[in-house]
């Protein structure tokens, strides 16, 4: 057997492991989270404004902080429990065809989605045509943390350079954060990575190109 496959087969198993079953479930405890602490969110919430879509929502944490929110995911299950448990409005839907009129939302954000997309261009394509702005947040898997965050459900491993030319496709202006985005460690952890090994990247696209361009 390729040493390739044995190390993957180990890793799904380890990460099954550590994540359980269910593995929606074990996002439940973000419902009783101040989400405000999370650098990552902090910052998706600071530069983000007006009626918000969350593309690959999964079970709607994020509605907690934003007060005008629908989430779009395609699974159910995830929809189901974002729908009992919170506020927002859900839809069940592919992020590659948003079933929304174009520019009817302020801002896009995508919070640890963008690695599970398998048409990554046609996702952005269609939010960059229902909002003015995109904000996207997940891993940076050029840093250090990428050897921590292997998940067999990843479709690609984007570094935030990706990320960047891709979102410069759709929109004039693209600024990039390094942060920190992991929910399980003391608050003053968190901040001491978020300042020197940070592992989260935050992206903010905006002025939308003409379709002439693109």
């Amino acid at each position: 057997m390729p040493i390739g496959i044995s190390l993957t087969r180990i890793l799904t198993s380890l990460a099954d492991i550590i994540r359980g079953r269910n593995y929606y479930g074990r996002y439940k405890k973000m419902y009783k989270k101040d989400l405000r602490k999370i650098p990552s969110i902090k910052l998706v919430l600071q530069i983000t404004h007006g009626r918000v879509l969350d593309v690959g929502c999964g079970i709607g944490y994020l509605s907690a902080i934003f007060k005008d929110y629908v989430g779009v995911d395609i699974n159910r299950e995830a929809i189901l429990i974002a729908s009992k448990n919170t506020h927002g409005d859900y839809v069940i839907a592919c992020a590659s065809n948003l079933p929304f009129r174009s520019d009817a939302f302020d801002a896009c954000i995508s919070y640890d989605c963008i690695e599970h997309l398998e048409h990554v261009e046609q996702a952005l394509a269609e939010m960059a045509r229902v909002a003015n702005e995109v904000v996207i947040s997940c891993v940076d898997f050029s840093s250090y943390y990428r050897f921590f965050t292997y998940d067999k459900s990843h479709r690609w491993l984007p570094t935030p350079q990706d990320l960047l030319l891709l979102l410069k496709k759709f929109f004039t202006h693209v600024q990039i954060f390094k942060t920190s985005g992991i929910f399980v460690l003391p608050h003053i952890l968190n901040v001491f990575l978020e300042r020197f090994l940070p592992n989260q990247v935050v992206l903010k696209a905006w002025r939308k190109r003409s379709c002439l361009e693109y």
